[in-house]
């Protein structure tokens, strides 16, 4: 069996093409979305409607309150199993979602490291911040030379995990890789959803202006209402720290909106990168009425 993963820059229709599809197989659908687990956040990180997530059971969704947090770690566990779960029952998981690296954990497998050491983790933060961080970029090149060489000294996130995972695991990054991987226990086909750039930026730009429309606004004020902010991991999703600026009075409506469409369609161009270093990948055209027929027939094929 092979499950198939619909992924795609940002509003290029993969919402519709994987509830077409599980009205067609009897199937459900799995969220691949960084941002979809929150409460509360539904507007601004385009979540399905009410009605398309009574019509067809979506997992990974709502499953968090917006100080938690989330990782692909976290996705690659919750989603195997739930794509166990799904084909014990004699029904189809769909992956559906535009966060590259959690479709590129499902393919690959995962780093499955030792927790995190908090403690260790704010030392070299305060380290790297008074003497600045090349000098634990040298530290990471003198215990291993091979990760450092990969990674610029200007790379705080990167240098800390070096040296927590030396520490943690006592041998280097590529040899905790090997010994801490975790294969993945499905196998899975992703079919990419593309379009024209220029098509696909005017239709980011009149779906920002349609979130405002249906309330995005409000949506933020009610989450900081309830005592979430802007520091927490859930704010990320983009427009959110700025819709927060525009409900505390710290910019006008005008240059948000302006600068969420930007910070939107540079995040669909790093999509595209993204997607544009994976292997294997099925192509279809954004908006082509045959879609859903081409995916149906990859199921029938391997389904069957």
């Amino acid at each position: 069996m092979i499950v198939p993963i619909i992924t795609g820059a940002t509003g290029t229709g993969k919402t519709a093409l994987a509830i077409e599809l599980a009205l067609r197989h009897n199937a459900e659908i799995i969220s691949a979305d960084a941002y979809q687990v929150y409460r509360g956040m539904d507007i601004g990180t385009a979540k399905p409607s009410k009605e398309e997530l009574a019509v067809v059971r979506h997992h990974l969704i709502d499953v968090l309150d917006p100080d938690q947090t989330y990782s692909a770690g976290d996705f690659f566990e919750h989603a195997e199993k739930i794509a166990a779960d799904i084909i014990s029952r004699g029904k189809l998981p769909i992956i559906a979602g535009g966060t590259g690296l959690y479709a590129e954990t499902l393919i690959k497998g995962i780093f499955n490291a030792p927790e995190r050491d908090d403690n260790f983790r704010t030392a070299l933060e305060e380290d790297g911040g008074k003497h600045g961080f090349a000098l634990l970029h040298e530290r990471l090149k003198s215990i291993d030379p091979e990760f450092a060489a990969s990674i610029p000294p200007s790379d705080k996130a990167r240098i800390i995990r070096g040296l927590e995972i030396n520490r943690l695991c006592k041998m280097n990054v590529r040899e905790a890789q090997k010994a801490f991987h975790v294969n993945p226990k499905h196998k899975y086909s992703v079919f990419l959803i593309t379009d024209e750039r220029e098509r696909m930026y005017a239709r980011i730009n009149e779906r920002v202006v349609r979130m405002y429309e249906a309330g995005w606004t409000g949506e933020v004020e009610d989450l900081l209402l309830k005592g979430y902010n802007e520091n927490m991991q859930s704010f990320k999703a983009i427009g959110y720290r700025e819709t927060a600026a525009l409900v505390k009075g710290e910019a006008d409506f005008e240059s948000v909106v302006s600068a969420v469409q930007q910070k939107t369609r540079n995040f669909a161009k790093r999509q595209v990168t993204w997607f544009g270093h994976m292997d294997g990948l099925t192509e279809l055209r954004a908006g082509d009425e045959e879609n859903a027929s081409r995916l149906s027939a990859f199921i029938r094929d391997y389904w069957a």
